[in-house]
């Protein structure tokens, strides 16, 4: 064992979480792992690339111990701190940074500034004696671990999840060399593991680990009351969510006789197509825009809601949903629950058992099974129930968390251990405390 990983035995790991944003509205899956992480015990760092914009935060926000970090966004007055850190770099690791160098002249998807948050990476890594980064999503913060790495910087993982699999922009062959450069990388349902290894070039598919997210059974529970005879769903207004075809179907269950009540939660760039698309069907008064919702007011919903639905599709850039969240959520709080054969939710729902499946963008199918689950009352109480102990028996948030805590513990203790780099470790200077950017 090497005089590092001999250190790290004498003191409680330490598990960086890197981030594009933190917080975030929409991403309380990562918001439930950090709490359940801290609550098994471990010792957890933020570091984030980007200040939050988002203007609200779940209350759930609140009771996350680690306090965040923030890279700068830009070079501005940062010009110091960055030429430090790549000096190191460069000295410390000086096969590796030529590589890392021509890595980004070759390939059009790498930015300088990438290399440049990696070196702050290092620095703050050190500084803070991190053992192990963990990062959620491929995309720009994947990329800043993995040249950090590169240079002889902390070992990472990755959790993956749908836009950064799926969408066409996706550089197929990048995605593999990050997977390949991590010490594992988790991935949230079956189908989008078998997905990355037959579609990305070269990828070591041995590293890609199936962990599904999981939910709070303790706050997401049914509260025992009368359901209010209404559908609920919620989500960011985006084309993969599929609002459109619930409206469709909705106006479909109208004109045939049955008014249903509809409220969809959330915010997103197709409000105005779903407002005008219940316009134009006439639906004011039975289909509502409610706006984003705190988790709370989720739940609250899901445990009065006689339906809920999600009715994913896959969008024109080619994104999906992989295992969507608030499905887990609804079949904890005993919500029967509909949505579509696609990617990762026939794991979550087995049709006809823990809820109902249809095919994405089908408003004849959503619309019948709408129907079937407000008016038979038999089925309705077997699928709150089926679906209720669905949750329980495969996505319980403190089992799968557990998972993850014992793999980050095993990263942490051996995963600076032979640097891919080839050169010794990056040397960089501990004494640079410039601030990297002021937490908001």
């Amino acid at each position: 064992m090497s005089t590092q990983a001999s250190e790290r035995t004498k003191r409680k790991p330490r598990i960086a979480y890197l981030l594009k944003m933190y917080p975030r509205f929409s991403q309380t899956f990562i918001v439930n792992e950090m709490l359940e992480l801290e609550r098994q015990g471990l010792d957890l760092h933020i570091l984030s690339l980007r200040k939050p914009t988002d203007g609200v935060f779940h209350e759930s926000v609140s009771r996350v111990q680690a306090q965040a970090d923030y890279l700068p966004e830009s070079v501005s007055g940062q010009l110091t701190p960055i030429w430090r850190t790549q000096w190191a770099c460069g000295k410390g690791a000086k096969t590796a940074y030529g590589r890392v160098l021509g890595e980004l002249l070759r390939n059009r998807d790498l930015r300088w500034f990438e290399l440049a948050q990696a070196g702050l990476l290092i620095r703050w890594s050190h500084k803070n004696r991190i053992d192990h980064v963990h990062v959620h999503f491929g995309t720009t913060e994947a990329t800043v671990a993995w040249l950090a790495r590169l240079l002889g910087g902390p070992s990472y993982s990755l959790t993956l999840h749908a836009f950064d699999i799926f969408r066409d922009n996706v550089n197929k062959e990048l995605l593999a060399r990050k997977i390949n450069g991590s010490r594992f990388t988790i991935t949230v349902c079956e189908s989008n593991r078998r997905y990355m290894v037959s579609e990305l070039p070269g990828v070591a598919g041995e590293r890609i680990r199936v962990n599904y997210n999981g939910v709070d059974l303790e706050r997401f529970v049914p509260n025992g009351q009368a359901r209010d005879g209404s559908v609920f769903a919620v989500g960011r207004l985006i084309e993969k969510k599929g609002f459109v075809h619930l409206v469709r179907a909705v106006r479909q269950l109208r004109d045939t006789g049955l008014l249903v009540r509809c409220r969809i939660a959330g915010e997103g760039p197709e409000r105005d197509r779903l407002r005008d698309e219940i316009k134009a069907a006439d639906l004011k008064g039975q289909v509502e825009l409610v706006g984003a919702l705190t988790q709370e007011q989720v739940r609250e919903r899901m445990q009065h809601a006689s339906c809920f639905v999600l009715p994913c599709v896959r969008a024109r850039d080619g994104n999906i949903d992989a295992l969507p969240t608030v499905l887990l959520e609804s079949l904890a709080c005993g919500c029967p629950s509909i949505s579509t054969r696609l990617s990762g939710v026939p794991e979550i729902i087995e049709d006809r058992k823990s809820g109902r499946l249809v095919d994405p963008g089908d408003d004849n199918a959503l619309a019948a099974a709408i129907r079937d689950v407000l008016t038979e009352a038999a089925q309705a109480a077997g699928l709150s129930l089926a679906g209720r102990r669905r949750a329980a028996e495969r996505f319980d948030v403190r089992r799968n968390v557990r998972v993850q805590h014992d793999w980050l513990l095993e990263a942490a203790l051996h995963g600076t251990d032979n640097s891919p780099s080839g050169d010794k470790q990056s040397s960089l200077p501990l004494g640079c405390d410039e601030p990297l950017a002021e937490a908001p």
